[in-house]
């Protein structure tokens, strides 16, 4: 990531040959510290330049906004802290929203709304090869609201005169819909927007039988829809475009040294290859540095380290406890079947659990004795 971090103001502009670089791999794994961390550095004055970033997360179970510390919605949000100065912009993609619009502009082809709108029978409209489309509006594929709301953010860019744009991606299943889909749709689009002729011959049909003023108006239905189609079509296209540009598009794999980390990060890497998207750089999370025997200043580093965990984690679990006895003294919980949400505390364990008979072992280490459980492990379902 070299030409990224150093900076000699000759990155042009997102809408130019601005950089984008993707961030991605397996859930738990650190992703949006990474993408956060990068987006911060980038933008700082420690960076010795004046990059404008923009931060972009895409997974539905947004946490950006937890990194930065600040409240982050689907609008871009210029972070105002005095180490970015106004040069990093972050915004959580609003996945409902996107599919909100998807589905209405898609509404204009629905084959019994445009048969009302045009006065005709809805069987026409059948012949012409619209009812295939349908499916598209009640069964979206997964995946589409992410894709849409980040062909929403990075039309946006193009104005925004940002040097880099880091797109936070949810977890590797849902990275690889993103990246499969533009293709897709890109087909998909292409194949209605052929319609284009056929309902052009169709409005001038309308025309002969209903005379200029009205056939006009229904023809300037159909063409409005195809209008907003087409734009839709070239914002997809761009995306699908771009995640194949080496030389503006980077992603960055984000993994943790473990043995499920490391071969989900080459199946990874393996479906990015087969897809033409160019992989630069792996970033491996909590590492943990081999200690030298003897070396005194490593082992009160290591027990300084240790002792912050355990206080940090403390921390946490009693907050974690508190909000669950909130949750169980609540009216709403105590009517649904009332109780105490049970927390349940598992060691750490200095191998990886792998296996049948290692994650037997943690069952029955952290399970089978636990009350909590009990009702599952006697197998009575009550």
């Amino acid at each position: 990531m070299e030409d990224l971090t150093n900076n000699n103001n000759s990155n042009t502009k997102a809408n130019d040959n601005g950089k984008i670089l993707f961030v991605g791999g397996k859930g738990g794994v650190g992703k949006t510290t990474t993408s956060s961390a990068l987006a911060v550095h980038l933008a700082s004055d420690l960076n010795n330049g004046d990059q404008n970033v923009l931060i972009v997360s895409t997974d539905p179970a947004h946490s950006l906004g937890d990194a930065l510390d600040v409240k982050l919605s689907g609008d871009p949000l210029v972070l105002d802290d005095p180490l970015t100065g106004g040069r990093l912009t972050a915004v959580e993609v609003d996945t409902d929203q996107a599919l909100d619009d998807f589905r209405s502009m898609m509404e204009a082809f629905d084959v019994q709304k445009l048969a009302d709108a045009l006065g005709v029978q809805p069987g026409l409209l059948q012949d012409l090869g619209l009812g295939e489309f349908g499916d598209l509006l009640s069964n979206p594929p997964p995946g589409l609201d992410e894709v849409v709301a980040l062909s929403n953010v990075l039309d946006s860019a193009e104005n925004g005169s940002y040097d880099i744009v880091i797109v936070d991606t949810a977890p590797t299943g849902h990275t690889l819909r993103l990246l499969a889909l533009p293709t897709f749709l890109d087909g998909f689009l292409g194949k209605l927007i052929e319609l284009r002729a056929k309902l052009s011959g169709f409005a001038s049909t309308l025309q002969a039988f209903l005379g200029n003023a009205e056939a006009n108006q229904r023809a300037q239905t159909i063409d409005s829809a195809l209008s907003k189609l087409e734009n839709f079509k070239r914002r997809i296209s761009k995306i699908k475009g771009i995640l194949s540009d080496s030389n503006k598009t980077n992603f960055v794999i984000v993994t943790v040294p473990t043995t499920l980390g490391v071969s989900e990060s080459k199946r990874l890497y393996d479906e990015l290859r087969s897809q033409g998207v160019q992989v630069t750089d792996i970033i491996v999370n909590q590492c943990v540095d081999s200690m030298l025997p003897g070396d005194d200043s490593n082992e009160e580093a290591l027990k300084r380290y240790y002792s912050r965990r355990v206080a940090g984690q403390q921390s946490c679990l009693k907050s974690l406890k508190s909000a669950a006895q909130e949750v169980s003294d609540s009216g709403e919980y105590q009517q649904n079947g009332g109780g105490t949400v049970q927390i349940t505390q598992t060691p750490f364990f200095d191998v990886e659990l792998v296996g049948a008979p290692a994650l037997s072992y943690l069952g029955k280490t952290c399970y089978l004795d636990n009350p909590a459980f009990e009702h599952l492990m006697h197998g009575n379902g009550k």
